[in-house]
């Protein structure tokens, strides 16, 4: 850091109360941020109340790219500052620190898979301060002492999530700083601090950790806590913290299947032929009409219906109250994520969840329904890469399938 140095006379001592009028209009200034961001803090664990369809997916690799606002805070030392002040006769009497600002960052990324992503960007963590007052000296004066600091930089990290759900992660990050700080120390002689002279462009490390909710298939929202070490400041080893609430735009993204859409009323159409004659025995009886029907999906892991997979039984109960005499065979499938017997579990749970909506909501026969669960013996479709919890694969798993037999 670059380290500059003014001597000045007692006359240039900054007004007092200047300085407070200042220090009360920054104190407002992050106070302000403080609520913004932990109203902000509030929403996003309220956020999982709200049903999250299991038809968006994340496509791997893709593109993202965001903002986020929060409040930054330095962990500043000055006892070496001290030290160097006793040393010289010239103890500190009061010391004052102002360490709190607005911090902001612009970032873009690109997914490796649903686990890793590089991303890189802009930072700029604020401004922070201190002002002291050294002791009388043997001649009764006193002296002023004050040091300024602004940070700002770019960075490129590596970052892991884990998938808590469909919609919810766990980040962990580890990233490489080019720093850009200003930094000063304002005193007057005999006050000597020339020693604290550094290089204001160096590199350095950062790490973090937050939490990510998808809010659409293109939109999430990240809430992070990250730790960007400085170089050496007044005597100590700083950092800076970030506790930050961000947007995120993912490139790319849609929704694996379309939008519900009414069921087709099946209607039999019976073929014309003649009357045959007395002696000719009579035909066998027509082979059953297969009919497929929209299937109903599930969010990950969960066996519960979801509104939409309700509003599309409504309309097969019409359906299957509109042919008395068909059959209907329910399949429940599951994603390859988990164990065999967890997954064939969780296929017969989701099968007879449908099964007893109809009955119980719909009003239907049991006798007129079969279901039946596939796990990851038979699923609807084959997983090439199961650590892949989003792909359309998994998301085709998440369902229960009909088939409408009609005689």
């Amino acid at each position: 850091m670059l380290m500059k140095t003014r001597v000045v006379s007692p006359l240039d001592v900054a007004d007092q109360s200047a300085a407070d009028l200042s220090g009360l209009m920054r104190d407002h200034r992050n106070s302000r941020c403080r609520n913004m961001l932990w109203l902000g803090c509030s929403c996003i664990f309220a956020l999982p109340q709200v049903g999250f369809a299991d038809s968006y997916r994340m496509d791997t690799p893709s593109w993202y790219a965001g903002a986020s606002v929060g409040e930054s805070r330095l962990s500043l030392d000055t006892s070496q500052l001290e030290r160097d002040m006793q040393a010289q006769g010239l103890p500190l009497a009061s010391l004052s620190r102002n360490t709190n600002d607005t911090g902001y960052k612009l970032f873009a990324g690109f997914t490796l898979n649903d686990y890793l992503a590089l991303e890189g960007g802009y930072f700029r963590l604020g401004e922070v301060d201190f002002s002291a007052v050294t002791a009388a000296a043997p001649n009764g004066s006193t002296y002023p002492l004050a040091g300024h600091l602004r940070d700002q930089g770019a960075n490129l990290d590596l970052v892991a999530r884990m998938l808590l759900s469909s919609a919810f992660a766990v980040t962990a990050r580890l990233g490489l700083t080019y720093n850009d700080t200003d930094s000063r120390l304002d005193y007057q002689r005999p006050i000597n601090l020339d020693q604290y002279d550094r290089s204001k462009h160096y590199l350095k490390h950062k790490f973090g950790a937050g939490l990510e909710y998808q809010l659409t298939p293109a939109w999430g929202m990240r809430l992070e806590l990250e730790r960007y070490r400085l170089d050496d400041l007044w005597g100590d080893q700083g950092d800076m913290k970030l506790l930050s609430l961000g947007l995120v735009y993912q490139y790319g993204q849609h929704t694996a299947y379309a939008e519900p859409t009414a069921a087709p009323t099946p209607t039999a159409t019976p073929e014309p032929y003649a009357d045959p004659p007395a002696s000719t025995p009579a035909a066998p009886d027509a082979a059953p009409v297969l009919i497929e029907l929209a299937d109903v999906h599930f969010q990950f892991n969960q066996s519960a219906l979801t509104p939409a997979a309700k509003t599309i039984l409504a309309q097969h109960v019409a359906t299957l109250k509109a042919q008395p005499d068909s059959r209907v065979q329910i399949a429940g499938y599951t994603s390859a994520s988990g164990t065999d017997a967890y997954n064939q579990q969780l296929s017969e749970r989701r099968a007879q969840a449908v099964q007893d909506y109809l009955t119980k909501e719909g009003g239907l026969t049991p006798a007129r329904l079969t279901s039946i669960g596939y796990g990851e013996a038979s699923p609807a479709e084959v997983e090439n890469k199961p650590s892949e919890l989003r792909s359309s694969a998994a998301m085709a798993n998440m369902r229960v399938l009909f088939r409408l037999l009609l005689q």
